[in-house]
């Protein structure tokens, strides 16, 4: 089954009140465990996730060809950018291109969806299987992006789920959460001046990603928004109780 909205909430109970996992996205593929009322406890294929999605969000699509590369994509009804928009999708979204036709990308969608196809701008969209060089440039275009716990919609987003989407573009699905994200197989750096684009920043409960050898881009609760920051001015704040815990290489070499 695949997620056929934007985004749709994976919660821990199956209970609108029972708090946010984590958020599926469109085209995304789950494998359904359990049923229960109008609910499913499934694992979302990205990161292996587990929880609870509301059946309505579910359906059959096609096998992606191409992934939303843009902060976000609109659905338009037709080849024509005055053209009604039908819906939006967010970066991290998997589609299945039927028709490349100049500028843009036709797009199957569900029956559930309302409609059978939907055009989008083909540059917003990469392959599949492609990987963009400079990953670090698509987590800068998500600068200012509120703030939301347990947010991986690029509407709202958390630390986390910022790294997780803007590295895919670069290739590579790692976890969803900080905790499983430091135990990624990376080359970790011992000397803080040693820190460059690319480099990620782990605290408890908190990552970073580095724009360049002094300042840090990171989703966070202090300003409410995805900013960029000097890491001196990040590490003095955290203060003694949350020092940094690893830094690591997310280039490949």
């Amino acid at each position: 089954m695949n997620i056929i909205k934007p985004s749709c909430p994976m919660m821990f109970k199956p209970d609108e009140d029972s708090g946010l996992e984590t958020e599926c996205l469109f085209g995304e593929k789950v494998e359904i465990y359990e049923n229960y009322l109008e609910w499913v406890y499934c694992k979302l294929y990205t990161d292996n996730y587990l929880g609870w999605i509301k059946k309505k969000y579910l359906s059959h699509l096609p096998n992606p060809t191409h992934r939303v590369i843009n902060k976000r994509s609109f659905l338009f009804k037709s080849m024509d950018v005055k053209s009604n928009i039908i819906d939006y999708l967010p970066l991290g979204s998997q589609l299945c291109v039927t028709k490349i036709d100049g500028k843009w990308a036709k797009i199957s969608l569900s029956k559930e969806f309302g409609y059978k196809f939907a055009y989008l701008p083909l540059n917003h969209l990469i392959g599949i299987s492609e990987k963009y060089k400079d990953w670090v440039s698509i987590a800068e275009n998500l600068l200012g992006t509120p703030y939301k716990w347990g947010g991986r919609d690029t509407i709202g987003l958390d630390c986390s789920a910022l790294l997780q989407l803007s590295y895919q573009t670069y290739g590579e699905n790692i976890p969803r959460n900080t905790s499983d994200q430091i135990k990624c197989n990376k080359t970790i750096i011992s000397n803080i001046n040693d820190i460059d684009r690319g480099v990620v920043i782990f605290w408890e409960g908190h990552v970073g990603i580095m724009v360049d050898k002094s300042n840090c881009l990171h989703a966070n609760a202090f300003h409410m928004k995805t900013t960029i920051e000097n890491l001196k001015d990040i590490i003095v704040r955290m203060g003694n109780k949350n020092k940094i815990l690893k830094i690591m290489n997310f280039n490949f070499v």
